[in-house]
């Protein structure tokens, strides 16, 4: 299975499904972090790598407020779009890359899988998200 087709199952996986799938993978991750590294600030990594992927195709939907503000208890559109901008740079995809890059198979996985979740909750996958994506899986 190529990583399109991947991509196009998370676009069509139901919303509860990739709220669900992004709660698990935000568990396993900010764990494994916690016992791993501990002192590391995990949710900061995480809050870059969820915000990077909403900023990749230069637009922030409702939806992806929405989802934000399930995963984070309550978070606001107008504080999802700080995030959403201050992240959207070449800079933070590199970061985020060299990031993803560094950490073991298993976090990866997980860490992809999040990523897949943010991206496809609006619906679609543009062909910025997909490089994204190529990007971070590349190494």
């Amino acid at each position: 299975m190529d990583l399109k087709q991947i991509l196009q199952d998370f676009v069509n996986e139901s919303y509860e499904n990739l709220v669900n799938m992004a709660r698990a993978a935000f568990a396993d991750i900010q764990t494994t972090f916690e016992k791993a590294a501990p002192g590391v600030n995990a949710s900061t990594l995480l809050v870059a790598l969820f915000a990077t992927s909403l900023a990749v195709d230069g637009k922030l939907t409702e939806l992806e407020c929405k989802f934000v503000s399930e995963l984070f208890d309550g978070v606001t559109y107008e504080e999802t779009k700080q995030l959403v901008e201050a992240h959207h740079s070449a800079e933070m995809v590199a970061f985020i890359d060299e990031f993803v890059d560094g950490c073991p198979v298993e976090i990866k996985s997980k860490l992809l899988t999040l990523c897949c979740c943010f991206l496809a909750v609006d619906e679609t996958i543009s062909r910025d998200e997909v490089a994204f994506v190529y990007k971070l899986c590349e190494n």
